[in-house]
C-alpha cells in the first residue's frame, strides 16, 4: 500500500523503526512522559535497554499524531490513575493542541463510513481468485477498495495510524468507543463506526492456502438486547470484502441450548461455526485456553482474528497479556478486538463492577500490541 502520510510514511526506514522502538519501550520500561504533539518527540525518547522481536526490522508501525498524543502523555493528561476518569473532555477540548486535527479526523471518519455503506460486496472468497505464488494479488485486492485511491483517498493529514503490513487503522483514543457517545451514550454505545479496516492491505497478506480463523471469547448470540452477535457481525463485515472465515470458534460460559444457538445463525455460517459452551481458562498451555490451539494448529500464513470480551477483567487481562508477551502468538494473530473494562467514567454505567485499572494501562497495552505487529482495536 502506498503511504498515507504527506511526504511518505516509510520514506525513512530509520525513522519508522525508531517510532516502533519507542512505543514498545514506553509501555515496557516506562519512559517518562511530557506533553508531545509530534512523532519526532517520541523518537528522542528511545530507550537503550530494549527487548525487540527478531523480525522487528521487517515490520513498521507508525501511530498517528492523535494516538501518539495520548500514549506519550498519559500521566500529564490524568489517564494513568486507578480511579474513575472522564475522557470526553479530552476528546472535545478546544484548547488542545490536537483539537483541529481531531475534528478533521472525525469528519473523514464519517466519509469513510458513508463509503463503507455503499460498497458493492465482493461476490466470492478472495482466496479462490489468487493464483499460485500470488502473482495476481494486486488485481485480486484492488476490488476491496472503497475509494479509487484506497484509504489514502479518504484519510489525509496524518489522521490514521498505519503499519506497513496491515495498512491503516483508527488512532487509539481514551474514549474506547465512538466519539459520539459523548453526545448520546445510550444511542451510540454499540456503534462500531469508529473502527477502520484496511481490507486492501489485509488482502495482500493472503495466500491461496491461507486458513481464515475467527475466535470469539465471550460469544453470546443474544447480544446486547437483540443486536447481532460479534461473531455474526464480524463475519458479515469481512464477508462483504471477500474474507470468508473457515472456522469461527465461539466460546461462551453462559449455558445456551445448542438448538437455540444454531437457530440464530445465518445459513452461511452453519458450516464454519463451532459453539463451545464453556469458559476460557487463562492459564497458558491449558486445554481450554484458546491460544493453545492456535499455537498448535495454525501458522503465519493463516489469517487469525481474536475478539475478547469476557466481562471479567482479571481473566481477560491475563489473556491479553499472554498475547502481548508470547512472541509465537504475535507472529500468528493478525487482528485483536478487545473490550477492556477499565475505570472509564462514560462507560461505567454499563460496566459496573467489572471495570478495573486505569485507562493509561489499557492504552499502553493496545499500543504495545500494535507496535509488535497485531492490529488491535477496542471492541464495544
Amino acid at each position: 500500500m502506498k503511504p498515507l502520510r504527506e511526504g511518505g510514511v516509510f520514506s525513512s526506514l530509520l525513522r519508522s523503526a525508531l517510532v516502533v522502538l519507542v512505543v514498545i519501550a514506553y509501555y515496557e520500561f516506562g519512559v517518562p512522559c511530557m506533553i508531545a504533539t509530534d512523532n519526532r518527540d517520541i523518537e528522542d525518547k528511545v530507550a537503550g535497554n530494549f527487548k525487540s522481536r527478531a523480525n522487528l526490522l521487517d515490520f513498521h508501525y507508525e501511530p498517528s499524531p492523535l494516538e501518539n498524543y495520548f500514549v506519550v502523555n498519559l500521566e500529564a493528561l490524568g489517564l494513568y490513575i486507578n480511579n474513575r476518569t472522564r475522557t470526553c473532555p479530552l476528546i472535545f477540548n478546544a484548547s488542545s493542541p490536537i483539537n483541529d486535527d481531531m475534528q478533521g479526523y472525525f469528519r473523514q471518519l464519517d466519509y469513510y463510513n458513508d463509503l463503507m455503506k455503499i460498497f458493492n460486496p465482493v461476490e466470492d472468497d478472495l482466496r479462490k481468485s489468487i493464483e499460485p505464488g500470488e502473482a495476481n494479488i494486486e488485481k485480486v485486492c484492488n476490488i476491496t477498495k472503497i475509494h479509487p485511491d484506497g484509504l489514502e483517498g479518504i484519510f489525509t493529514k496524518e489522521h490514521v495510524s498505519i503499519s506497513n503490513t496491515m495498512g491503516a487503522m483508527e488512532p487509539l483514543l481514551p474514549v474506547f468507543r465512538s466519539q459520539k457517545i459523548c453526545d448520546d451514550a445510550r444511542k451510540h454505545l454499540m456503534s462500531m463506526e469508529y473502527l477502520i479496516h484496511d481490507f486492501y492491505s489485509m488482502c495482500k497478506n493472503l495466500k491461496r492456502h491461507s486458513r481464515t480463523i475467527f475466535v470469539d471469547m465471550g460469544a453470546s448470540l443474544e447480544f446486547h438486547g437483540g443486536m447481532t452477535s460479534p461473531a455474526v457481525y464480524i463475519n458479515q463485515i469481512f464477508r462483504r470484502f471477500g474474507f470468508h472465515f473457515d472456522h469461527i470458534y465461539a466460546y461462551e460460559i453462559t449455558q445456551v441450548p445448542s438448538a437455540r444457538v444454531y437457530e440464530l445463525l445465518p445459513n452461511e455460517l452453519m458450516g464454519s461455526f463451532h459453539w463451545i459452551n464453556v469458559g476460557i481458562d487463562p492459564e497458558p498451555g491449558a486445554k481450554l485456553n484458546r491460544f493453545t490451539i492456535i499455537l498448535d494448529e495454525f501458522d503465519s500464513d493463516d489469517f487469525i482474528v481474536i475478539k475478547l470480551d469476557r466481562d471479567t477483567s482479571a481473566t481477560e487481562n491475563r489473556l491479553a497479556l499472554q498475547l502481548r508477551n508470547d512472541d509465537r502468538l504475535l507472529e500468528l494473530v493478525d487482528l485483536f478486538y478487545f473490550e477492556d473494562h477499565r475505570l472509564q467514567e462514560e462507560l461505567l454505567p454499563w460496566w459496573g463492577r467489572s471495570a478495573n485499572g486505569s485507562i493509561g494501562e489499557s492504552l499502553e497495552l493496545m499500543a504495545g500490541l500494535r507496535a509488535k505487529g497485531v492490529v488491535s482495536h477496542y471492541w464495544p
